[in-house]
């Protein structure tokens, strides 16, 4: 890592000017990870297949960091409030910089995004993933898809954390009969 400058004698890194990742970003990791491990165990139940010690490691650990934070991603499935729509909404818009938007987007996107009641995490979740993909300000359908994305994701993560226990007791049981 190269070294920016010295300050107060101590050299200061590119990771010393940056901030870590927000707690709704953690989270969505984190979400994102239980979903994944689930898939995977669930998949290796279903075909029968031979599940690696990794793999139930790695669910294991998911599953662990899930239970800490059970509360956190309760709290990100509840629904968002009117206010946090406007804002993430407007946070969307105004992070593209493509000109205004043409009259309306900004209402209909608004009332769109609100007409889903998205959970607070699914309306973070989607607005920053479209914030730092989207070269081009999203169309409203894109958006939409984006939300239903986010809230599949977060409901999952809760029902993974009380399937993977079950699931994973299963597959240890397997490989240990096998």
């Amino acid at each position: 890592m190269r070294n920016l400058t010295k300050l107060e004698g101590r050299q200061i890194s590119m990771l010393d000017c940056f901030p870590e990742p927000s707690v709704e970003e953690r989270l969505e990791n984190l979400v994102r990870e239980l979903m994944t491990v689930s898939a995977m165990l669930r998949s290796a139940e279903l075909h029968g297949d031979f599940c690696q010690a990794e793999t139930i490691e790695r669910a294991k650990r998911a599953l662990r960091a899930g239970v800490a934070a059970r509360a956190m991603i309760g709290t990100a499935c509840k629904p968002a409030t009117v206010a946090e729509v406007c804002e993430c909404v407007a946070s969307l818009i105004q992070s593209i910089p493509q000109g205004e938007p043409a009259d309306g987007y900004s209402a209909s996107l608004t009332m769109d995004v609100g007409s889903l009641q998205p959970s607070r995490g699914a309306l973070e979740a989607a607005c920053r993933r479209l914030r730092t993909t989207a070269m081009f300000r999203p169309k409203i359908p894109e958006v939409l898809a984006a939300m239903r994305e986010a809230g599949i994701m977060y409901a999952a993560a809760l029902r993974a954390i009380d399937e993977l226990p079950r699931r994973v007791s299963r597959i240890e049981e397997g490989r240990s009969d096998g």
